[in-house]
């Protein structure tokens, strides 16, 4: 690779970011593009026709075709997945691509490839392309991951529902309240931590070296890779952006949007579950009863999918539609909703989450105290990062692990808990939740400028892979 450093302007890179089809992988892989492109380097996405929908304007993008006996082009983003097949079909057709990309890097090498986590490929060894494996959750989820895949089975409760520390010297007691040997959690872990054998120059997470003090250190020291912390992203871009326009972006004002701005500070609760959690209409009933009966006004974001006719039946029987409406606390939106001006608005009180990394990061940079009710993977080791590390939220205290959406749950969160953890951190005596996600909001804004420690980490991550190209 000698001669194509010098093929290029000195001081600028070709780089190829390969995002794996869900918004958790893509949007923050976007974002460091659009970081990069910023920085005056050439950066090519590498993604499906559907996908390509997605990239900004500014990117240049290059396609792969999914196996055509696999899925159509409607599905090519997990997103649209309804069930486990065709969450399995969509997977499965994006490692059968190997092929493809792995011809297209041998006609067009980069100076270094951005590889998500999920296509566990060894592109070092075989075309001698330096990569860089970008993991969407913090460094501390995968460290949990690997204590537990390294432990025992039979140091683990038998009985799924007890809970018990992870074994390890991992810098915090974490509790977990599931049996992660009873589950397929450890084929999760496995595939967390499999990046550390892919890639020769470390692992790239959408977070501040300052959130995750110890894992860092405790990561790097266990599987001797570099951790490159560059987060958050988002705010990064909005960092650039401005730098290059000396205004703030504005987009037009959604619905939502103007009704908060109707309500007291901090009155409402915001809830959103994602774009791929998927939950019963009786839970969705369980979480209206306990937002009205917590006595603050909510923001309730459904999915699309969620059936209107069936919802509006259950929710005139028991009265809570009507009332919202009467005495205006809530509000309910279907679809997308532009979250991070949600969360960035005063009204905005607490966050009910379903402990996403992305949420989880988003929340934290707008200065957010969370209500937590994980529904499947990471999610409960991104819930265990808000509550027993950070301090930041309260849990509602889900015990069913799951590694799918999609999955039946014989667990019903009832009411009385959502209501509970919903009061617990509005009310937030002492000040103790809002104090202590407002230090790290400033932590976060400080990162991402010049000379911050994200800011800094990709300067240095940059340059590593300019000294491996000379």
């Amino acid at each position: 690779m000698e001669g194509l450093f010098s093929e290029a302007d000195s001081s600028s890179l070709k780089l190829y970011l390969l995002p794996f089809p869900a918004p958790g992988h893509m949007i923050p892989q976007i974002n460091m593009g659009q970081v990069l492109a910023f920085r005056g380097h050439h950066v090519t996405i590498l993604t499906t026709p559907s996908n390509a929908q997605f990239i900004p304007k500014n990117l240049k993008v290059h396609t792969f075709n999914l196996p055509s006996n696999k899925v159509g082009l409607s599905s090519e983003n997990l997103s649209y997945a309804e069930d486990n097949r065709t969450a399995h079909e969509i997977w499965k057709a994006t490692q059968d691509m190997k092929p493809q990309i792995e011809t297209f890097l041998q006609q067009n090498p980069p100076h270094a490839l951005i590889l998500d986590i999920m296509f566990p490929w060894n592109f070092t060894s075989t075309l001698n392309i330096p990569t860089v494996v970008y993991s969407p959750m913090p460094i501390f989820a995968i460290c949990v991951a690997e204590a537990i895949n390294n432990c025992q089975p039979q140091v683990l409760p038998s009985d799924s529902s007890l809970s018990f520390v992870v074994p390890g010297a991992l810098p915090n007691n974490i509790t977990l309240n599931f049996n992660p040997w009873n589950t397929s959690f450890h084929a999760m872990a496995r595939t967390l931590v499999q990046s550390k054998e892919n890639n020769t120059i470390g692992v790239i997470v959408d977070t501040f070296a300052e959130l995750e003090g110890g894992y860092t250190e405790y990561y790097e020291k266990l599987t001797g890779v570099k951790v490159w912390h560059v987060g958050n992203l988002s705010l990064m871009v909005d960092y650039y952006q401005r730098r290059r326009t000396s205004q703030e972006n504005h987009v037009d004002e959604h619905e939502c949007l103007k009704w908060l701005s109707s309500k007291e500070a901090r009155s409402v609760v915001y809830v959103c579950f994602g774009s791929l959690a998927r939950l019963s209409k009786e839970q969705h009933m369980e979480i209206a009863r306990g937002l009205e009966a917590s006595g603050y006004n909510y923001l309730l974001v459904l999915p699309k999918n969620v059936n209107d006719d069936e919802m509006r039946e259950e929710g005139l029987v028991h009265g809570i539609e009507e009332r919202m409406r009467e005495n205006e606390r809530g509000m309910v939106v279907r679809g997308w909703v532009p979250q991070r001006l949600i969360l960035k608005h005063v009204a905005i009180g607490g966050f009910l989450t379903h402990s996403g990394a992305g949420s989880v990061l988003e929340g934290i940079c707008e200065g957010v105290p969370m209500i937590t009710m994980p529904r499947f993977g990471d999610h409960f080791l991104c819930e265990k990062l808000v509550t027993e590390v950070l301090g930041i939220g309260e849990s509602v205290g889900v015990w069913e692990w799951s590694m799918s959406p999609y999955d039946l749950r014989r667990e019903l969160v009832d009411w009385e808990r959502i209501q509970s953890a919903v009061r617990k951190v509005m009310k937030d005596e002492g000040g103790f939740f809002r104090k202590r996600v407002q230090e790290l909001k400033e932590k976060a804004d400080k990162a991402v400028q010049e000379g911050g420690s994200s800011h800094d980490n990709l300067t240095a991550l940059l340059q590593s892979i300019k000294e491996i190209n000379v």
